[in-house]
């Protein structure tokens, strides 16, 4: 039989806990190091100040050999000796022929002596069961050859350093423990929240477009994250009702001439009619079908313009020429519909975007202001510089209008005021130009006009490269 996979739980998993596993074993290396420096620090601080102690007492005794003599001196050390039971000083005065004269040392150690004269050498101490204990000691040649060393005893050094060692090592283990626990705390906490951003996440898998992640109002990374998730949640779900309302448009709008195209032909199938019905009823044809595919045509424009796939073709471009353009072009059909048309442009104004798109964006906006103003009437065109450094074109007519409860609907797809649809057109051309603006950073608003529609298309500045 296979042994079962041991998984680990969710936790020791967790990047989180991985994470913070790795940070505290930079620390401990950092804090080790940082103890040994410590360590070796106080080590040689409390040397240096036995060393300063020994030469004192050094010093000491050379003023009383100098008052005194051989003898003297050996009566001082003997006393000292006799009085430090605990053998914390070290004193040994020996003759020329080795011989002791004084001291608690019962011979000349063993261990050779540096440069400077300082030696190291073990001592077994009396009261503390014979253990021995490390002397550092200091040996001097004296006239006439007599030798003398002075030393002090470890023991109290070497305990302070323990001590201290103890100390840093019981921190470092809290340190340590203290990383841990933090480390599955915190580990915990955002495996909380990244479970929770999880079952949002399967939610809207399994079809729940309406799931939202939570904010937890701190503001940090996750809120950031959820936020832009959010965001792209809110887009996702317009664009999939915008998908939906287009397709019930589509069957809505699209219905009503497919079958009427189809019914013309089979009429003109069945029926005897001279060559001038069959050519009448072909035209008829065609110009359904032209309808449609300009239908097509602009639903194609509209998804190419919501999903960004033109902003690779944006450079400058001059709105005030793609304007007078524009205008230049409907200037025919507005002077047959008996209708003025004027364009008054800024000059020097610089926007980036794809030319294609703005005229046919424009182009939209003119010929709804021309095909909805009756003979007589007036379409203002203009383009002006914003305070921002952006433009503005203007588009007014002194048409019927549009009531104000109804000016946001009217950019939706399919959408038409003239529900007999008498007018020629698919409802699509201010959805293609609310499109463009949002394609290209900009707003659509619509206004009165006093009489009329007042629509006005805001872009931002060129960006300088």
């Amino acid at each position: 039989m296979r042994p079962a996979n041991l998984a680990l739980p969710p936790l020791l998993r967790a990047t989180t806990f991985r994470l913070a596993l790795s940070y505290l074993g930079i620390f401990t290396v950092s804090a080790v190091a940082l103890l040994a420096l410590v360590s070796w620090s106080t080590s040689v601080f409390i040397e240096w100040q036995v060393q300063e102690t020994v030469e004192v007492e050094a010093t000491g005794l050379s003023e009383q050999y100098k008052e005194r003599g051989i003898q003297g001196l050996a009566e001082i050390i003997g006393n000292r000796a006799s009085q430090d039971i605990e053998r914390r000083a070290v004193y040994l005065l020996m003759a020329p022929d080795g011989s002791r004269i004084a001291g608690n040392l019962f011979g000349w150690p063993k261990d050779d002596s540096d440069a400077s004269g300082w030696v190291r050498f073990p001592i077994e101490r009396v009261g503390d069961g014979r253990l021995s204990t490390e002397v550092l000691a200091r040996t001097y040649v004296m006239p006439q050859d007599y030798r003398l060393l002075v030393g002090r005893s470890l023991h109290d050094t070497m305990r302070v350093k323990s001590a201290i060692n103890r100390a840093l090592g019981w921190g470092l283990a809290l340190t340590v423990l203290l990383g841990i626990v933090g480390g599955y705390f915190t580990s915990r906490h955002m495996l909380t929240r990244v479970e929770a951003m999880s079952r949002t996440a399967r939610r809207i898998v399994g079809g729940d477009m309406t799931s939202r992640m939570k904010l937890s109002g701190t503001h940090d990374e996750f809120d950031q994250l959820a936020t832009s998730f959010n965001e792209m949640m809110d887009e996702i779900e317009r664009l999939v009702d915008g998908m939906r309302m287009v397709t019930d448009n589509i069957a809505h709008d699209l219905r009503t001439p497919l079958n009427r195209l189809r019914s013309r032909i089979e009429v003109a199938l069945l029926g005897e009619g001279s060559a001038d019905d069959l050519r009448r009823v072909l035209e008829e044809t065609v110009v359904e079908a032209d309808n449609l595919l300009a239908t097509f045509k602009a639903l194609l424009a509209i998804g190419n313009a919501e999903s960004g796939q033109r902003l690779h073709s944006f450079e400058p471009l001059d709105p005030a020429q793609i304007t007078a353009d524009v205008v230049e072009l409907y200037e025919p059909l507005a002077e047959e519909a008996g209708v003025a048309i004027s364009c008054h442009t800024d000059r020097d104004l610089t926007v980036d975007g794809d030319r294609h798109l703005m005229f046919q964006a424009l182009a939209n906006l003119v010929d709804n202001a021309v095909k909805y103003t009756p003979a007589g009437g007036r379409v203002a065109v203009t383009v002006a510089g914003t305070e921002d450094g952006g433009t503005e074109i203007t588009v007014a007519d002194s048409g019927p209008g549009i009531p104000e409860d109804a000016r946001e609907r009217v950019l939706d797809r399919f959408v038409r005021l003239d529900s007999t649809r008498t007018t020629p057109g698919n409802g699509l051309g201010l959805s293609l130009v609310k499109a463009v603006a949002r394609l290209h950073g900009g707003a659509l608003s619509l206004g009165d006009n006093a009489p009329g529609l007042r629509v006005c298309l805001r872009l931002p500045a060129a960006v300088k490269g």
